[in-house]
């Protein structure tokens, strides 16, 4: 059993960026937690985004939910979002932890995946994978890609799940399938979901 921690800036950051690779660990009997850093309350009333965090959290299957409680718009990447981060990996001990890339123009997106990576130095964390946004730069360059073929419906139940951000045009079903397959492409499957290597310690076993 893999014990997978999913650190998000807001609400829908999450699901947008890595909700099949999540769905597709529960299905292989795996521990997911999400960690979302702030209620994304500049975009909508914070109690009801919340709650469709709350809803997502239900289908994926996720173990445990957190909130950072801390102020949208302004995550830095010091000691304070650190310290969010530290605490829930002291509890749930990830062994996987997907994160922001941090080639985003958002603050908020960027500076959470430094954060994440000095939370997850020194070994702390021996694999962290940095997943894209809408807003996420054209430098981002995806070295691993996982397949999302048996968990794509679930990743579009999940994202439909935030109607209080429906009109944003990344979370039409057009641009998630659109992402999914232009992934899939680019590494010779269906659909996909892109990641880049923060850190990823391997580990060789012995004969």
């Amino acid at each position: 059993m893999v014990v997978v921690l999913a650190v998000g800036a807001h609400p829908d950051d999450i699901e947008l960026g890595c909700s099949g690779t999540l769905a597709l660990h529960k299905t292989n009997g795996d521990k997911v937690y999400l960690l979302v850093l702030t209620l994304g309350q500049a975009s909508g009333d914070p109690k009801e985004r919340k709650l469709e965090c709350e809803k997502a959290a239900g289908i994926i299957g996720a173990d445990g939910l957190f909130f950072g409680d801390l102020e949208d718009t302004k995550i830095s990447d010091g000691v304070e979002t650190v310290n969010v981060i530290e605490k829930v990996m002291e509890e749930v001990k990830p062994d996987i932890i997907y994160t922001h890339t941090f080639k985003d123009s958002h603050q908020d997106h960027r500076n959470t995946g430094y954060a994440t990576l000095s939370a997850g130095r020194y070994g702390r964390c021996k694999k962290i994978l940095m997943y894209e946004s809408p807003s996420t730069l054209k430098e981002f360059c995806p070295q691993v890609f996982t397949d999302i073929q048996r968990t794509f419906e679930t990743k579009k139940k999940v994202t439909h799940i935030f109607g209080s951000q429906s009109k944003k045009f990344y979370l039409a079903a057009d641009a998630i399938e659109g992402l999914a397959k232009y992934r899939g492409y680019q590494c010779g499957l269906k659909v996909a979901e892109a990641f880049e290597v923060g850190i990823f310690i391997l580990k060789v076993n012995e004969h």
